[in-house]
């Protein structure tokens, strides 16, 4: 675990990231999604940061920008903040604090910035649907950014990979979106045997990734 750290950043003591993929570790301790940040400066190394399934499928579809029938959670806070402000101006990861990251969203007020905690998953999600840059405090990067993989694949191949993991991501989330439509409407008409026939397919697909 990273030691305790509480960073202060602005101006040139941040960097700005990309987001270069998302991986399920199944294998892992705790089994679940991890978001890797690539710093436009420098692509030889990524920030992980630990995501839940709801944030992972959310930057899916915005880096997909895929629009689902209703609204997200995220896609509502978006279109509140573009229209009740004067937009979101940027996203910080600011500081990392025994193994967690804390971030801000930078949100325009006319002359002025308003800033508000969030969560980097949060925050980045907002970010892709609005364009807003994505910024590390330097110190947190270097201190939390590890290696990224030497591989001999081309990069045409190395791309594509990267495609079929926030597709796979996508289409789960898009499959979940229409089984929950369609369970809503078997209650609704007191379909009783379809409802429950749609609700294990659900479990299925939610203990498919646990």
């Amino acid at each position: 675990m990273p030691p305790v750290r509480d960073y202060v950043c602005n101006g040139d003591d941040m960097i700005e990231v990309i987001v270069k993929n998302i991986l399920f570790f199944a294998q892992a301790a705790t089994p679940g999604y991890t978001l890797f940040l690539q710093a436009r400066e420098d692509e030889e190394r990524s920030l992980p940061i630990v995501v839940g399934q709801f944030e992972a499928q959310a930057i899916a579809l915005a880096l997909e920008q895929i629009s689902l029938d209703r609204p997200m959670t995220h896609d509502l806070l978006s279109e509140v903040i573009t229209n009740m402000t004067d937009g979101l101006d940027s996203v910080v990861i600011k500081s990392l604090k025994e193994g967690t990251y804390f971030a801000e969203l930078n949100i325009r007020q006319g002359n002025e910035i308003d800033i508000l905690d969030a969560r980097p998953s949060d925050a980045i999600a907002l970010a892709l649907r609005s364009g807003a840059p994505i910024r590390v405090a330097r110190a947190v990067f270097e201190e939390a950014s590890i290696p990224i993989p030497v591989t001999n694949q081309p990069e045409s191949t190395a791309e594509a990979t990267l495609s079929e993991n926030v597709n796979e991501i996508t289409q789960r989330a898009e499959l979940q979106f229409d089984l929950e439509k369609d369970l809503r409407e078997a209650i609704s008409r007191e379909d009783y045997e379809s409802a429950a026939r749609i609700r294990d397919r659900l479990h299925s697909l939610s203990d498919s990734k646990s």
